[in-house]
C-alpha cells in the first residue's frame, strides 16, 4: 500500500541573527524578539576576536545560508559591516539605533574614559555613573539595574575588543556604500547617540531601505519599548517571506 504524503512542510525561512550593543547581552533583546517569525533568533554576543575584521568572518562562518542580522547600537554598527565584508552571509538587515559613521570620526576620547573607568571602578561603576546618564536613563532605577548586569556580564576582555570594532570600522557614506539587501532602520527620537538622521541615511544605503523613527525614546529604546520594535521586525520578516514567495 503506497504511503500517504501530506502536503510539504513550508521551507524555513533565513535564520535570525541578533547582535546586542556595547556592554549589552541577550536580555536587552530579548522581549523585542518574542514571537519574531522564523525564531526563536540566536543572539551572539561581540567582542569574541580583538580586530573587526576577524569578528566579522567568525559571525560570517556562524550561519550556513543568509541570514537575517538583527543589530542594535554597535551590534547594528557590525551588522552593517557583514554585510559589506561577507554579503554572502547577509539576506536582510534590522539596524537599531546604529550609524555608518567611521570610527575615525566618533569620539575616541569618550572610548578612552570609559575604559579607565570600567578597568578603575569596574563595569557596573560604568554603566551606572556614565552610560546610564549618556543614555538619558538615570531616573529609571529598574533599567540602570539591568544595564548595570549585562555590563558586568560582559566583561571587561569583550568589552576593550568592543571599544576596538568602534575606532576600527571604516566609514560606508564617503564614499557611499550601497547594500543589495533589505534593510530596516530603527531610531528613537531621544538618541543623543546615534540620532534619528543616522538612520535616514542608513535606510538610504538600501534600495529597499525604510526608516521609522519612535517618539519619546532615547538610545535602549529596545529595553524601553520592545513592543514597538516587535512590530515593526515582524511586519519586515514578514515582507521578506512575501518576497521570497513572489514568482520571478
Amino acid at each position: 500500500m503506497a504511503a500517504r504524503h501530506g502536503p510539504a512542510a513550508p521551507a524555513p525561512g533565513p535564520r535570525i541573527v541578533a547582535l546586542p550593543g556595547t556592554l549589552l547581552d541577550a536580555r536587552s533583546l530579548a522581549t523585542a524578539l518574542q514571537g519574531v517569525p522564523g525564531g526563536p533568533a540566536h543572539v551572539e554576543l561581540l567582542g569574541e576576536c580583538p580586530w573587526l575584521d576577524d569578528e566579522l568572518a567568525r559571525l560570517a562562518a556562524l550561519v550556513p545560508a543568509p541570514a537575517v542580522w538583527v543589530g542594535h547600537s554597535l551590534g547594528g554598527i557590525v551588522a552593517l559591516h557583514l554585510a559589506r565584508a561577507h554579503p554572502q552571509a547577509v539576506a536582510a538587515l534590522v539596524l537599531l539605533g546604529a550609524n555608518a559613521r567611521a570610527g575615525r570620526d566618533t569620539r575616541a576620547a569618550r572610548r578612552d574614559a570609559q575604559w579607565q573607568v570600567a578597568q578603575q571602578q569596574g563595569l557596573a561603576a560604568l554603566a551606572r555613573g556614565k552610560l546610564a546618564p549618556g543614555y538619558a536613563v538615570g531616573g529609571d532605577a529598574a533599567l540602570v539595574d539591568a544595564l548595570a548586569a549585562q555590563a558586568q556580564a560582559v566583561g571587561l576582555r569583550r568589552f576593550r575588543h568592543q571599544l576596538d570594532y568602534a575606532a576600527q570600522r571604516p566609514g560606508l557614506l564617503a564614499p557611499r556604500h550601497a547594500l543589495a539587501v533589505p534593510l530596516l532602520a530603527l531610531s528613537a527620537q531621544h538618541d543623543g547617540l546615534c540620532p534619528p538622521a543616522d538612520s535616514a541615511l542608513l535606510a538610504g544605503l538600501s534600495p529597499q531601505g525604510q526608516h521609522h523613527c519612535l517618539a519619546g525614546a532615547g538610545h535602549l529604546f529596545p529595553m524601553q519599548q520592545p513592543a514597538w520594535v516587535a512590530g515593526h521586525l515582524r511586519h519586515f520578516i514578514q515582507s521578506l517571506h512575501t518576497l521570497e514567495d513572489t514568482p520571478r
